[in-house]
């Protein structure tokens, strides 16, 4: 059953409902939008027997009786994962950015393709080949908690849809995924902002195989954009609401030239790899999920400078490495 502290109110008919998931906060933020004996829903957790339970409880709490259109930001695990139940053969009707839908099956149906790249992926930026093997084959886990679901609807970003009761633009926000999409209620200024702008983490902005080319220029470019509309109230996957955009974003945004300038002298020595930046920024890790992201986030900022000029990026078959640009005369 749900309990209070797990659902509330959090605008005139929508609804948070944090959901349970083993990494972040432990917890995931999805809402729901009540239109009588219908309710839309924003994100659906992982596809955990808890979860979905949860999010039954939850529709029958607002007095709803069926699910009609399911909204996914991007399809990591915590956003996605419940989508193939809840979504799909007479159920909600899903809706997901287009970059989101080719990441689909190979990360979670049609994995060996995947895994063989970024295997070489790992290896061609430095990690060793026993570190390699291990880490490419991390994503098997994370497919065990989701069960993918066909879109019903593809977006591209500036549609409006009906959530409930309410008109919500789309605002396409990649970076932490190439897909990911944020909602924006203009007549109330509320901003349901996924993982894009959370009140206390900084979301992965990484650089691999199923990524666009220069996702932390876009991330930040997205970050200015939604903080432009001045929201009143920022409703986040993860993390309480809060109402400071213009502060939260230049927090972010500081956060990062810090990164880009530690990345900056630790290449000032001469070439390395990705995985020699990794390891002297963040330190050896244990944890295989974090040292994926670790050299993700190292490569997203690597690349940054190098498209800024400020680094040099040469790439051959079997390797990727990184210098001080060239002196010219």
């Amino acid at each position: 059953m749900v309990n209070e502290l797990a659902l509330s109110e959090v605008a005139g008919g929508v609804f948070e409902l944090r959901l349970p998931i083993p990494f972040e906060d432990h917890l995931v933020n999805v809402f729901l939008f009540a239109d009588g004996d219908d309710v839309d829903l924003l994100d659906c957790g992982m596809n955990s027997d808890e979860s979905v339970q949860a999010i039954h409880a939850a529709v029958s709490q607002v007095g709803a009786k069926r699910i009609r259109r399911l909204v996914v930001t991007h399809i990591h695990p915590d956003h996605y994962g419940a989508a193939g139940v809840l979504a799909g053969d007479g159920g909600a009707d899903l809706y997901l950015h287009r970059l989101e839908i080719p990441l689909v099956n190979p990360r979670y149906v049609e994995l060996e393709h995947l895994v063989k790249e970024v295997h070489k992926y790992l290896l061609v930026n430095g990690v060793p080949a026993g570190e390699a093997e291990v880490l490419s084959n991390s994503q098997r886990a994370l497919s065990e908690v989701v069960k993918p679901a066909d879109a019903a609807a593809q977006l591209d970003g500036a549609e409006t849809l009906d959530m409930g009761r309410r008109q919500l633009r789309v605002e396409w926000t990649p970076g932490h995924s190439p897909g990911h999409i944020c909602l924006y209620d203009a007549s109330e200024k509320l901003l349901f902002a996924g993982d894009h702008m959370l009140p206390e983490l900084s979301p992965n902005i990484g650089l691999h195989p199923q990524s666009t080319p220069d996702p932390l220029h876009e991330y930040l470019d997205g970050l200015k954009r939604l903080a432009a509309y001045e929201p009143n109230k920022i409703l986040p996957a993860h993390g309480r609401p809060f109402s400071d955009a213009a502060g939260r974003v230049s927090t972010l945004a500081a956060h990062h030239r810090r990164r880009l300038d530690q990345i900056l002298e630790i290449v000032s020595g001469g070439e390395m790899s990705a995985w020699e930046v990794a390891l002297e920024l963040w330190g050896p890790r244990e944890n295989l999920y974090e040292k994926r992201l670790a050299l993700q986030e190292g490569l997203a900022h690597l690349q940054a400078l190098a498209v800024e000029g400020r680094l040099e990026k040469l790439v051959r078959p079997d390797a990727v490495r990184w210098r001080p640009p060239a002196q010219r005369a």
